[in-house]
């Protein structure tokens, strides 16, 4: 169990760091973007990069999906090289076709979006988004299915990194205005599918095979709806704020989301090891007890993270690197999603580590009936909260829409995969975790929010002496934790 829990543990890492740089430079947009426009303003942005998470399932249809599972599973080279040509060849002329059509008439999806036609070049520059992203994706799921993690995060990082410095060098420095954001993302997208030529070309054959593919349709096609509905999920409440609450409450709601997304980083990074992991280790004796305890460490690991955020996030925006804010002045309102949205990436992680019955069984008709529930409860949620709280709370409710969905859709499948893959959790160590967690939070947010900054580390300290006074820890996790003291302890002495 230890050599799989490290493997799991490493490419995790080397995600998560990855993830954390790639999306560290993505958060410097923010005080670039936050700091220049105003929320009205910033709103153009929010809807058009929404709706093209929507249109980014049009461009690949569930077949990305499919193209993981299927090509994880097949031994032979050229098997997997039919299936890579299959896929990318189709994602091409689809993916050519679809960008036509926005590049011909842009107006109705402007007026569609934006209730204005104002908006054509940054639809047109879309459109090229959308398809050199398309056809990066399958040579990344390459990456990912090989585990060349380091190969991974440096693509996705020189990706970041240029779109950052395209951002500084048209919006912050020569003032180009909103829609050169989407010039640096589409120049920034070209070069990451460049660097990916190698992998296209290693794989690619000129084969295409219509069985191979009716085969790949048939287990990714029900993937839409899931896709689409997670999409709803997280990112309908800011058409729902832009009509019912005006256009400014979207620019700072969409602000206080990226302030959550310290969460994002931790689950993207479980999330991207986690597929190949189980497929590969579910053939051991003791699998479901390593996915047990793969559960347990989660919700450890992100219970951290959620108190580590939430009892210091005003210290981090007092952070300001060359004298600019995390978010603008006009933003700060926004703070109060912060730890609602945690939570729902929190479910979201959940979710993810209960499909491996569906990936395992082959049952995928169970994801858009799962995802479906949760993208109902995001819509029916949304609607009532947010018409029903006053205007400055319209984003609580906005947000709270999002953890509900989630944690509906982890809920959901959960039994699904009862059914399908039972696993015995590790049900008590899990209460403790949420009892103490759960407390602490709590706490916080009732009687230490303004309290010292002192006060609030030493809470944070108390995590490990707490779960230890309720034996939530093993006999050799307390071994564990003690070498790890020790060895600490003894590097301090050294360097003193």
């Amino acid at each position: 169990m230890l050599d799989s829990l490290k493997r799991l543990t490493k490419h995790s890492l080397v995600y998560g760091i990855g993830h954390i740089v790639s999306r560290f430079m993505g958060f410097l947009l923010m005080p670039i973007h936050t700091n220049i426009f105003p929320p009205e303003i910033y709103r153009t942005p929010t809807l058009l990069f929404s709706a093209l998470a929507i249109m980014n399932v049009v461009f690949t249809y569930g077949i990305d999906t499919a193209f993981l599972r299927f090509f994880i599973l097949e031994e032979s080279r050229q098997a997997r090289q039919r299936i890579f040509s299959t896929v990318f060849f189709t994602i091409l002329t689809t993916g050519l076709f679809f960008s036509l059509i926005l590049l011909l008439f842009p107006g109705p999806f402007s007026e569609l979006i934006f209730k204005s036609a104002d908006y054509k070049v940054m639809i047109r520059l879309a459109s090229g988004i959308l398809l050199t992203d398309a056809l990066s994706l399958i040579p990344f799921l390459i990456l990912r299915a090989e585990e060349k993690s380091a190969q991974f995060v440096t693509v996705r990082t020189v990706n970041i990194v240029l779109n950052l410095g395209l951002n500084i060098l048209f919006v912050a420095i020569l003032r180009k205005g909103i829609t050169y954001i989407f010039v640096a993302n589409l120049i920034a997208s070209t070069a990451a599918l460049l660097m990916l030529m190698p992998v296209i070309v290693r794989w690619l054959r000129l084969k295409f095979s219509r069985h191979t593919l009716l085969e790949l349709l048939n287990f990714g096609l029900p993937y839409i709806p899931s896709v689409l509905s997670v999409i709803v999920m997280d990112k309908i409440g800011n058409f729902y704020l832009d009509r019912m609450a005006g256009e400014k409450w979207t620019g700072i709601f969409s602000a206080g989301c990226k302030l959550g997304m310290f969460m994002a980083l931790v689950v993207s990074a479980f999330r991207f090891a986690w597929h190949p992991f189980f497929l590969s280790t579910y053939k051991q004796d003791n699998a479901k007890e390593i996915f047990a305890r793969v559960m347990t460490y989660f919700l450890m690991v992100t219970g951290f993270f959620f108190l580590l955020v939430s009892f210091f996030i005003k210290e981090i925006l007092q952070i300001r690197p060359f004298g600019v804010g995390l978010i603008g002045a006009d933003y700060t309102a926004g703070i109060i999603v912060v730890p609602v949205i945690m939570l729902a990436y929190i479910a979201y992680g959940v979710y993810t580590h209960f499909i491996i019955g569906v990936f395992l069984k082959s049952k995928s008709m169970y994801v858009p009936i799962v995802t479906g529930l949760g993208g109902i409860t995001s819509l029916v949620a949304n609607e009532l909260l947010i018409s029903h709280m006053a205007l400055h709370m319209k984003i609580m409710g906005a947000a709270w829409a999002v953890a509900l969905s989630y944690i509906v859709m982890a809920g959901a499948m959960y039994f699904v995969n009862r059914h399908l893959y039972p696993i015995t959790y590790e049900s008590r160590r899990i209460f403790k975790i949420i009892l103490v967690f759960g407390g602490l939070f709590f706490l916080h947010y009732f009687l230490l929010d303004q309290t010292g900054f002192l006060i609030r580390l030493l809470c944070l300290l108390m995590i490990v002496p707490l779960l230890y006074i309720l034996q939530f820890f093993e006999e050799r996790e307390i071994r564990a934790i003690k070498r790890m003291i020790f060895i600490f302890a003894n590097k301090k002495n050294k360097s003193d």
